[in-house]
C-alpha cells in the first residue's frame, strides 16, 4: 500500500467494535480500596491476562498513582511486560514457574510462588550461581485443590525451605476458592493459613490470602498485612446479589460496544444488523434476558449470531445504520453491567473480560 494512502486510512479509521477502558476510574477504584484498608496494609494488584482485558501495560501507572504497592502475574510473560513499564515495584508470579523458565526469575526481577522444597531447592541452586538471595513467596493450598503446599504438610515443607540460604520467604499466601458462594468453608481456609501464619511469619513477610469477595466478610487483621485485588478494582461486584462494597463507591471501567450495519424488516419486525459476532468475543449463546442498549432502549437479541455479525429487534426504537450498540456499559442513562452480560452469555465476569479478542479495537480513556 502506498505511504499516503496507508497514513490516510489509519488517520480515518472508522472502528466497528470496540471496548473502552476509562483508566480514570481505574485509578479511583484502586484509590478508594487501598483508602479503605488498615494502615500498613499492602496493596497487591493482580494484573493478570492483560489486567483482565483492561490493557494491562498502559494501566500499570495508574494503578501506581491510585495506591497499589505491587503487582501479581500469572507467569513469566506477564512479569516481563510489567517490567517494561515498572521496575521498583515487586512482581508476584502467582502460578509455578517451568523448570525451564526459572533462570527468567532473576532477569525479570520476579518473585516465584513456590510450591514444594524441591523447587524452592532448584532456585536456590540457581541463586546460588549468581551470587544472589532470592526472594520467593509459599504457596500454600488451604483447600482451592491446585498448586502450593498442602496446608497439612506446611510444618514440615516451610521448616526445610528455611534451611536454604540463598532463599529468602518473603511471604505467605493462599487462594480462597469459593469466597463468592461459602463463607463458611471460606472461614476455615482463613484458619488454615492464619495457623501456619502465626508459626512462621516475621516482621518482613506479607501474608496475604484476601481475594475482592474476601474483602467483603473476612477480617483483615493480623497476621494478615497483604491484600490481592483483582475483580473489584475494575468495578466488578463478585456476588450475585451486588452488594457489600456500596460505601467504596467503585465504577465500572470497560465498557464494549458495536454498531449497526442495516436495519431490515423481518415478520413485522424492524431486525439491526450488529456488526459484531463471535470473532469479536460475542458469544454463540444467548438466554431470553438478554438485551443489548440501542439508542438508550433494551433491545432483544435474535436469531443467531454469527462470525462477523448478530441481530438485534430495535421494533422499539428510531435505529439507523451507524448507530451505536452497547453490550456493556451506559448509554443514554441506561446500564448493561458487566456482571448482567456474563449472566445472559452463561459465563463468569473472569471470562467475559479476557475473552474479548484483540480484533475489537481499544480505546484508552485518560
Amino acid at each position: 500500500m502506498d505511504k499516503n494512502v496507508k497514513d490516510k486510512f489509519v488517520n480515518t479509521y472508522i472502528k466497528r467494535s470496540w471496548i473502552e477502558v476509562d483508566f480514570d476510574k481505574l485509578e479511583s477504584n484502586v484509590r478508594k480500596i487501598k483508602n479503605s484498608l488498615p494502615v500498613g496494609v499492602k496493596y497487591v494488584g493482580v494484573v493478570k491476562a492483560d489486567a483482565y482485558g483492561h490493557c494491562m501495560p498502559q494501566a500499570l501507572m495508574r494503578f501506581i498513582k491510585g495506591g497499589a504497592d505491587m503487582f501479581a502475574v500469572a507467569n513469566l510473560y506477564e512479569a516481563s511486560r510489567v517490567r517494561e513499564v515498572v521496575s521498583d515495584r515487586p512482581v508476584l508470579v502467582l502460578s509455578p514457574v517451568l523448570k525451564e523458565e526459572r533462570p527468567l526469575v532473576f532477569d525479570y526481577g520476579a518473585t516465584p510462588a513456590v510450591s514444594s522444597f524441591d523447587e524452592a531447592k532448584a532456585f536456590d541452586k540457581l541463586a546460588s550461581e549468581r551470587g544472589k538471595i532470592l526472594s520467593v513467596h509459599i504457596k500454600l493450598d488451604t483447600g482451592m485443590g491446585r498448586a502450593g503446599v498442602w496446608f497439612e504438610r506446611a510444618d514440615e515443607i516451610i521448616s526445610q525451605i528455611l534451611t536454604l540460604k540463598n532463599i529468602k520467604i518473603n511471604g505467605i499466601f493462599s487462594h480462597l476458592s469459593s469466597a463468592d458462594t461459602d463463607r463458611e468453608y471460606t472461614l476455615s481456609q482463613v484458619e488454615r493459613i492464619r495457623t501456619i501464619a502465626q508459626k512462621f511469619a516475621t516482621d518482613d513477610m506479607l501474608i496475604h490470602i484476601h481475594n475482592s469477595a474476601g474483602l467483603r466478610y473476612v477480617p483483615i487483621e493480623p497476621p494478615f498485612n497483604a491484600v490481592r485485588m483483582g475483580l473489584i478494582q475494575y468495578g466488578i461486584n463478585p456476588f450475585d446479589d451486588g452488594g457489600g462494597y456500596e460505601h467504596l463507591g467503585l465504577q465500572s471501567v470497560l465498557a464494549f460496544k458495536s454498531k449497526i450495519l442495516a436495519v431490515g424488516e423481518r415478520d413485522g419486525m424492524r431486525i439491526a444488523s450488529v456488526c459484531a459476532g463471535y470473532a469479536d468475543g460475542v458469544p454463540a449463546g444467548f438466554t431470553d434476558d438478554a438485551r443489548v442498549l440501542v439508542g438508550g432502549v433494551r433491545c432483544k437479541i435474535v436469531g443467531k449470531v454469527g462470525l462477523d455479525e448478530m441481530y438485534v429487534d430495535v421494533s422499539n426504537t428510531t435505529a439507523k445504520a451507524g448507530d451505536e450498540v452497547t453490550f456493556i456499559g451506559e448509554q443514554n442513562g441506561t446500564e448493561i453491567s458487566l456482571a448482567d452480560y456474563s449472566r445472559w452469555t452463561s459465563r463468569i465476569p473472569w471470562e467475559t473480560m479476557v475473552a474479548i479478542p484483540r480484533r475489537v479495537d481499544r480505546i484508552l480513556i485518560h
